[in-house]
């Protein structure tokens, strides 16, 4: 029978993968609305929207709630079970709206036509919904904006995003008032409502800059003050020195549950979860968990407990932390990647999880007997192709010094053993980010699985020293380190699968996003072996990055001081002050937005290669920050990508 298109994988079909993004489990724990992302691919759009789903959690029965060109996003239940509130760009702005849990024709709850929502939470009465808005600016700041006036100083000057609640009305009808509950120079990430309603607690930090986290603090502030409350009229609970979000009061409203970073705060990160005492009592830190990098999730309906989940190894687990400080305890152990999650009041936790040769879908976990099953699979879009899976599985090797290291090698469609293939080694980001136990036809890495394994490449993603999931001790072995421990745990996986006669030692391609980028420009001048790299945004001067990118402060965290006072270590785990006799081809692609590692970052070596007279290429992605988002652009970089190594290491030219 001859081949269609649909008998192959290709990224344009790929796009369309129902990737559940959020989940909200009813009051009663019989109902999950969740979101399922699609593209929106016009003459004129090239975006990903969001739609709202309904699935009843014992049947497995669902429908879909909400259509359109808007995209529909975070879906809280109201406490009756009655209502779902969610934000909603219909009307371009993200702006607040709500719906009867039966179904039914959507209503606005705010109109707001210059800033996004971030965050809604109902009261626990459900009278009103509270939410994050940036403050609106002065009438002296509009006029001169209007006017070009608006010269402005830069990292001093902010859009200080504050709360805000909507009293809750029933159908189409005038707008509710918006009050604002705080103002002034702070900015407020997350808000969890205190049972009784009449306070909500909210983590902040000094501005929105990216990298002022360590001082993000824990406070209250009354959920109807006569005036907005300035940061010194808040009630602090204390430090939080965390990026981690979650506020989560208990239900009798005595502690507030927050994830907490151990200090002197450092970006690798670890932390354990806190009690705050609402009652001016001495805080309680519970138990750790074996990463040290625990999220918040909620409490047990009885307030003994606080849920929590983390990576372990190339999965993701659920633990229970006792509130008395008791040891920990996990309540799952299944190998998938968990995500999504959430705790209902009836007790029950909903998420999403996929595996390698599974889709996501949604799945409760029963903290009680620990019991966990799957409730309903997103419907499988017309265009997904009906091509083999490539089938993946987990390894372990020595790296130099004898430490393990993890990855998953995926193989190509056909593979015969006893027979040596083409590779491509994949390097994540972070450098704290896990490759886990995702789909293996997932279009969203930068590396597309599916597509080389259908080209006849093995693919070796790995998890160096620095990777989340493996322990503190290990997610910290790269500092002062970049380029070196690192470099040889991935080399040395690439030599384990040559050993084993996988890998074709002469065919053999890298690439990497972010940090990964970083080590894929920094490999190409420490070895000729691969014939062919794909740097996606990637770090490849660690001095000229202080200089500009968002989080200043990360780099002088990891090499412990900043380059003035010992340039030594810039210079020498730099690929740029490292790149002269480089000969790998080198396709280098960068969104063109990029705050987290700016553009300038890819040039630089673009640059440094043309001029040394490697093949080179450089793609700049309009409008795209640090991860390309829009579906054609998506696409671009992996066919980009795949094509490049199918031109240097196999010799097939592009189409």
């Amino acid at each position: 029978m001859p081949e269609t298109e649909k008998d192959r994988w290709s990224i344009e079909a790929q796009i369309h993968y129902p990737l559940i993004s959020e989940v909200s489990l009813s009051p009663d724990g019989g109902k999950i609305v969740y979101t399922v992302r699609e593209p929106l691919l016009t003459e004129e759009e090239s975006r990903f929207i969001h739609h709202l789903y309904l699935v009843d959690v014992e049947t497995g029965e669902k429908r879909q709630l909400t259509y359109g060109d808007g995209s529909d996003t975070k879906p809280r239940w109201s406490p009756c079970g009655c209502f779902i509130a969610f934000v909603s760009t219909r009307k371009e702005k993200s702006n607040l709206y709500a719906m009867r849990a039966d179904g039914g024709e959507a209503w606005a709850l705010t109109d707001d036509e210059k800033y996004e929502i971030t965050a809604i939470e109902w009261a626990p009465d459900g009278g009103s919904i509270a939410f994050l808005l940036p403050e609106p600016p002065t009438e002296e700041k509009e006029k001169r904006t209007k006017g070009k006036d608006d010269a402005y100083l830069w990292h001093e000057e902010f859009e200080y995003q504050h709360v805000y609640t909507v009293a809750f009305s029933v159908g189409p009808r005038d707008l509710p008032e918006v009050k604002q509950l705080t103002k002034g120079e702070f900015h407020v990430l997350d808000i969890g409502w205190l049972p009784d309603g009449e306070q909500i607690a909210l983590k902040h930090q000094p501005s929105p800059l990216a990298d002022v986290w360590p001082d993000s603090r824990l406070a209250l502030v009354p959920s109807e003050p006569e005036e907005p409350v300035d940061e010194v009229g808040l009630k602090d609970l204390g430090l939080l020195a965390s990026w981690s979000g979650g506020v989560k009061a208990s239900p009798d409203g005595r502690w507030i549950a927050c994830t907490v970073g151990d200090l002197p705060a450092e970006w690798a990160f670890s932390n354990r979860i806190v009690l705050y005492s609402t009652e001016g009592k001495k805080g309680k830190p519970l138990a750790r968990t074996p990463d040290s990098q625990s999220y918040l999730m909620g409490w047990s309906p009885d307030g003994e407990s606080v849920y929590v989940h983390e990576s372990e190894s190339v999965t993701s687990q659920v633990w229970v932390l006792p509130a008395s400080g008791g040891d920990g305890r996990k309540l799952t152990s299944a190998g998938l990647r968990r995500k999504a999650y959430n705790v209902g009041a009836s007790g029950l936790i909903a998420y999403a999880a996929e595996d390698f040769g599974s889709m996501n879908s949604l799945k409760i976990l029963n903290p009680g007997d620990g019991s966990e099953r799957e409730v309903a699979q997103p419907d499988i879009p017309e265009a997904w192709p009906t091509a083999e899976v490539p089938r993946a599985e987990v390894i372990t090797w020595k790296s130099r010094d004898g430490i393990d290291v993890e990855g998953v090698v995926y193989y190509p469609l056909g593979y015969e053993e006893g027979k040596s293939y083409p590779l491509i080694l994949e390097v994540h980001g972070g450098p704290t980010g896990v490759y886990g136990r995702t789909f293996a036809a997932d279009p969203m890495r930068y590396g597309n699985t599916a597509v080389l394994a259908q080209e006849g490449f093995v693919m070796l993603r790995a998890n160096p020293r620095g990777s989340s999931g493996y322990g503190k001790e290990f997610r910290f072995a790269n500092y002062d380190d970049w380029g070196s421990g690192d470099y040889e745990d991935i080399m040395s996986g690439v030599d384990h699968l040559i050993e084993k006669g996988i890998v074709d030692p002469d065919r053999m391609g890298i690439l990497g996003w972010s940090y990964g980028g970083y080590m894929t420009s920094w490999t190409i001048t420490q070895t000729d072996r691969f014939k062919a790299a794909c740097v996606g945004a990637g770090v490849t001067n660690l001095m000229s990055f202080n200089g500009t990118s968002d989080i200043p402060t990360f780099i002088p965290d990891y090499f412990h001081g900043e380059y003035w006072d010992d340039l030594e270590p810039y210079r020498a785990h730099s690929a740029m002050f490292n790149v002269k006799d480089v000969k790998t081809p080198t396709l280098i692609q960068h969104g063109e937005k990029d705050a987290r590692v700016p553009v300038s970052q890819g040039q630089e070596l673009y640059n440094a290669l043309k001029r040394q007279g490697v093949p080179t290429r450089m793609v700049i992605y309009p409008r795209q920050p640090h991860g390309i988002g829009e579906p054609r652009h998506v696409i671009d970089v992996r066919k980009r990508s795949v094509a490049w190594f199918l031109r240097w290491i196999l010799g097939k030219e592009e189409q």
